[in-house]
């Protein structure tokens, strides 16, 4: 099939006319933008010794949870997205207080 890559797998995307294109990206985008904000929190919390990673710890401690650290999201970890995906649902009452 010439919709094939190298791999045989097809996107599905470039087969959609641009109006189901731009309805893809907006019902994307929410999911994205979250993917962001937690992103930045998870980087935000390891490096920032003086004020979120104390309050972090705090909030962890008051809450009663398991004080572990968000894990970062890694371009070569093919599953680092998943497990700071599933810690901040895990932690999602300590992530919204933060």
């Amino acid at each position: 099939d010439n919709d094939d890559d190298i791999d045989g797998l097809v996107d599905a995307a470039t087969i959609l006319n641009a109006e189901e294109q731009r309805e893809l990206q907006s019902s994307v985008r929410p999911v994205k933008d979250a993917l962001a904000k937690i992103r930045k929190l998870s980087y935000k919390i390891i490096h920032s010794t003086t004020k979120i990673l104390p309050a972090w710890y705090d909030i962890l401690t008051e809450l009663e949870m398991s004080t572990r650290m968000l894990p970062r999201d890694v371009l070569t970890r093919w599953n680092s997205t998943f497990d700071m995906l599933e810690q901040a649902l895990k932690h999602r009452e300590a992530v919204d207080r933060i």
